[in-house]
């Protein structure tokens, strides 16, 4: 029993005071030497905001865009429409000076989208007081090159959208062209 007890006393011993060794893995001191800092995380990239102006409508709102990690982060926020589904999405031309939406081009997705220009963004519901808000977190896609500074945003009621010809109405209510974003979210 003697024997046993000597035997576990060495062996705490033993283990102590390898513990209390100044080797690398051991000593708090060392865990983040210059030699062994963690890496930083990957920074976010820069993100870009669009006011929107109405199209035949008083809609008003502001569109938030935004990369981090393996995320495009759209955040929509709309007032002044009527209760109902629209969706959301991004066009090619940075230009919103045509009075049905023309101008901002063709639907534009990123290389890689999984998904048309025209689904890539969930639909966004409006409440009775005509307000809507949408977050979507898209895996896989990116801003593209030059970012969403060369893009604008188009508001379309209802879940389809019509192709946009010049001089002809369409179910565009709102148009916005992206800027480098002020505020964070």
């Amino acid at each position: 029993m003697i024997h046993v007890r000597s035997t576990l006393v060495m062996i705490a011993i033993a283990l102590l005071a390898s513990a209390c060794s100044t080797t690398p893995s051991w000593d708090p001191r060392r865990w983040f030497s210059r030699d062994e800092t963690p890496a930083a995380a990957p920074r976010e990239m820069p993100g870009a905001e669009a006011r929107l102006r109405g199209i035949g409508s008083a809609a008003n709102g502001l569109v938030r865009v935004r990369e981090t990690a393996d995320l495009l982060i759209v955040q929509v926020e709309m007032a002044g429409v009527t209760t109902g589904t629209y969706r959301v999405v991004f066009h090619e031309t940075p230009n919103c000076s045509s009075p049905n939406g023309f101008s901002a081009g063709a639907p534009w997705a990123s290389p890689g989208a999984r998904t048309s220009a025209a689904q890539l963004i969930p639909l966004m519901n409006v409440n009775t007081e005509g307000r809507g808000e949408l977050v979507a977190r898209l895996r896989g896609v990116r801003m593209g090159d030059g970012g969403m500074l060369n893009r604008s945003v188009l508001i379309y009621e209802g879940a389809a959208i019509e192709p946009v010809k010049p001089s002809v109405p369409n179910n565009v209510v709102a148009c916005g062209v992206f800027v480098k974003a002020t505020s964070l979210f």
